[in-house]
């Protein structure tokens, strides 16, 4: 029986999916992009609300969990979320802006162009957004590459959770220095999950490392999800091994590919993903792994199983193009 207590997400980007599938005669996936000039006339294109926040909201909607995503909105995405039917309610951050993605799925995995020109900073931030975040089950950081003011996005979120009333939180000027400076240890309830989204070409790194370490100071429950590009990302500037990222970070760090999920933290695991012939989708994937690993971890269940549960999320999403519910996967 799932908690009647409502899941505050996302604190992130909103997008509007541009999702392009470009299909072969036999309804497939085509393996390669079409040749410079050429018309491909099989395509299905949507336009579907996303983004790395909703996406992980949606998901535990779908599986019957009272979700709220916090996120910019406007009257065409809300439009799409009520056309899906997607069973989650939406608290709109105040000026704030969605974006665009287009995004080529291909045979072998999907390319993302982002028109990311509206962003999040502490200067949308207002006591009641603070409260929630405070309050809600989920602590989430995501799409930091994204977000051009991410690092000062999140050093206040981080900041709400030591003090809910510091000046700093709302100031866009002050440095992540000067935040750092003010973490003690403290015990946050819920669970906090990262999810960097592609920082391969970020440059701020040295930011990026010094939040992630700040979250050692904090007392609670935590992951750090990454896929292939951004944990190659990490290994070359700390020139550590996953195992002694985890350890030096003081977070677990789940890692997933295409063929196999490895979780590294005071225990290791290694699960093969499953062989999928026929693919529909690569949208929104990672993020529906990442929120069935949350969805089985809030009922009580291991980190083994959550990470088969939500292995087999991923792939019922990447083979029918349909999120996952607890009849489909069960």
């Amino acid at each position: 029986m799932l908690s009647d207590e409502i899941i505050y997400g996302g604190f992130d980007l909103t997008f509007v999916d541009i999702n392009i599938r470009p299909l072969d005669a036999n309804d497939n996936l085509i393996n390669k992009l079409p040749d410079l000039g050429s018309h491909h006339t099989k395509t299905d294109i949507e336009f579907i609300p996303g983004g790395n926040g909703f996406n992980f909201c949606r998901t535990l909607a779908n599986f019957g969990r009272k979700v709220t995503f916090v996120g910019a909105s406007s009257d065409f995405f809300e439009n799409l979320v009520s056309m899906n039917k997607i069973p989650l309610k939406i608290e709109p951050i105040e000026h704030a802006q969605v974006n665009y993605t287009s995004i080529l799925n291909l045979n072998d995995g999907e390319i993302q162009f982002n028109s990311t020109k509206n962003n999040l900073s502490p200067e949308h931030l207002t006591e009641h957004l603070v409260s929630i975040y405070r309050a809600s089950k989920l602590k989430h950081i995501s799409n930091i590459a994204l977000n051009s003011t991410s690092i000062e996005w999140i050093s206040s979120l981080l900041l709400c959770l030591v003090d809910q009333e510091h000046p700093y939180i709302f100031d866009s000027k002050i440095d992540i220095n000067s935040k750092i400076n003010l973490f003690h240890d403290i015990d946050f309830e819920g669970i906090m999950f990262i999810d960097p989204s592609d920082i391969s070409h970020y440059e701020r790194l040295s930011d990026l490392v010094k939040l992630l370490k700040i979250t050692a100071k904090l007392s609670g429950e935590k992951y750090l999800s990454l896929n292939e590009h951004e944990l190659l990302t990490l290994k070359n500037y700390l020139k550590k091994s996953p195992q002694e990222i985890a350890d030096f970070l003081k977070i677990p760090i789940i890692f997933h590919t295409s063929d196999y999920v490895k979780f590294y933290g005071k225990e290791n695991y290694e699960l093969k993903t499953k062989n999928i012939v026929h693919k529909k989708t690569f949208v929104g994937a990672g993020d529906c792994f990442n929120g069935s690993f949350l969805h089985q971890i809030l009922n009580s269940s291991s980190v083994v199983d959550s990470l088969e549960f939500a292995i087999e999320s991923a792939s019922y999403l990447i083979e029918t193009s349909q999120y996952p519910t607890q009849s489909t996967i069960y």
